[in-house]
């Protein structure tokens, strides 16, 4: 209750202690101390009241009671309270100007609608009506229990006078609950329109830590792609220039320059990669274009100097698409660096790049009689399928019937997809 109390306090009418932003020094104040307000509210009602007595003393004669002091202290010290206890305020205001004893000859009468004010703004709409209907059937029923007191003070009332008091008491106290109700009704909608602000700031930043791990995992994956396959082949390489060191020097000259080759491709595919993170900026080749389908004749040949048995077919034309070209490009790569770790003994490996205006379709099938790809970390079986869903496709890898492996990979054009 008391945070909502500070709320609407900040978010209320100047003339209750709330204030816009932007504002001049005073309303400044006044947001920042509350009780300003109310001890200010306060001092103007007391005032108020004591000017009227001290008027009535010198033009009526009136004599001022030791109870109407009490009431007048009491209802001021009430009204410095009324932010933060509402409900307790108007009961204290309601037994000293009512209850108690009936302030007929003063304005103490009119704390209680300013109390009503306090209920319906601090509390709720709702609780300042029944608040207000409690009060007015208190100050209603006060004013009948206290009537012969009044008569003898007073005269006896005309025939109108008792239905004017309730009257006019009972529009005072409507005007407090809807004055309250009007401010509690602003500083919900501020609360609502600042949830709103706070949830679409929430919402923003969710996005951007979604974007930055979806650019995590496309970087990891373009890692894991460039990793493994250069180790791969650089591992290949080495053992056969290893292996044909003494019977063929010139064959294992050529496999060692195609491993410091294949090393320096690796260097400057990661500089391109590295060069997204802002890691590396300098130099030309974080600025080339990345690897797509033209670059594939020489990825094969890679692959055939390291040792793989390779025929490679491709039908149809490049996709127009550099990043779904890329995408054919890390699939067929990561489909023979399997080939390459677990078929060593293929004797044949097929890559098809088969292309219409439907769908880029890549399939690479070895006859290897080694490991299956899946006995690995799975990671590059993950990256084909994850790199195929960005585009609407799919990769379907397993063994075949007569042996070996088989990755198909189908990623629809945007034209395909269209048609579909």
């Amino acid at each position: 209750m008391a945070e909502r109390a500070r709320t609407i306090g900040r978010a209320g009418s100047p003339a209750d202690g709330g204030t816009v932003p932007a504002g001049g020094p005073l309303r400044r104040v006044f947001a920042s101390q509350p009780w300003l307000v109310d001890a200010a509210v306060s001092l103007v009602f007391t005032t108020i009241v004591v000017v009227t007595l001290i008027s009535d003393v010198m033009t009526e004669g009136t004599e001022v009671t030791a109870w109407q002091v009490v009431t007048i202290a009491g209802t001021a010290v009430a009204l410095l309270f009324r932010r933060r206890a509402p409900i307790t305020v108007l009961v204290a205001v309601t037994l000293l100007t009512t209850v108690l004893g009936f302030s007929a000859e003063s304005n103490l009468v009119l704390a209680v609608p300013i109390a009503l004010y306090a209920v319906a703004a601090f509390r709720s709409p709702t609780a300042g009506w029944l608040a207000g209907a409690a009060a007015f059937a208190a100050t209603g029923a006060s004013l009948f229990l206290w009537l012969p007191v009044l008569e003898a003070r007073l005269g006896a009332p005309g025939a109108f006078d008792i239905p004017l008091v309730l009257l006019t008491i009972a529009m005072a106290d409507v005007v407090g609950v809807l004055l309250g109700a009007n401010t509690w009704q602003r500083a919900e909608r501020v609360r609502v329109l600042t949830e709103r602000a706070e949830q679409l700031a929430r919402d923003r930043d969710n996005l951007a830590r979604i974007a930055t791990l979806d650019e995590r995992s496309r970087i990891a994956r373009e890692m894991h792609d460039i990793v493994a396959h250069s180790l791969s082949v650089i591992v290949a390489l080495a053992d056969g220039a290893a292996a044909a060191l003494d019977r063929d020097p010139d064959s294992a000259r050529r496999a060692i320059d195609r491993l410091a080759d294949t090393g320096r491709e690796a260097q400057r595919d990661m500089r391109q990669v590295l060069s997204v993170l802002g890691e590396v900026t300098d130099g030309p080749a974080a600025l080339e274009p990345a690897p797509g389908r033209d670059a594939l004749a020489d990825l094969v040949s890679g692959f055939r100097e390291a040792g793989l048995p390779l025929r490679f077919t491709v039908r149809g034309t490049a996709d127009a698409d550099p990043q779904r070209d890329l995408a054919v490009y890390r699939i067929v790569q990561e489909a023979l660096t399997n080939a390459l770790r677990y078929a060593p003994d293929a004797e044949r490996v097929d890559v098809v790049v088969d292309s219409d205006e439907s769908a880029t379709v890549v399939t690479v099938a070895d006859d290897g009689r080694g490991a299956p790809a899946a006995v690995g970390t799975g990671r590059g079986l993950i990256g084909m399928a994850e790199r195929a869903s960005v585009f609407g496709g799919s990769v379907e890898a397993g063994p075949l019937p007569s042996g070996g492996w088989r990755v198909r990979a189908v990623l629809p054009t945007e034209r395909g997809g269209d048609d579909g």
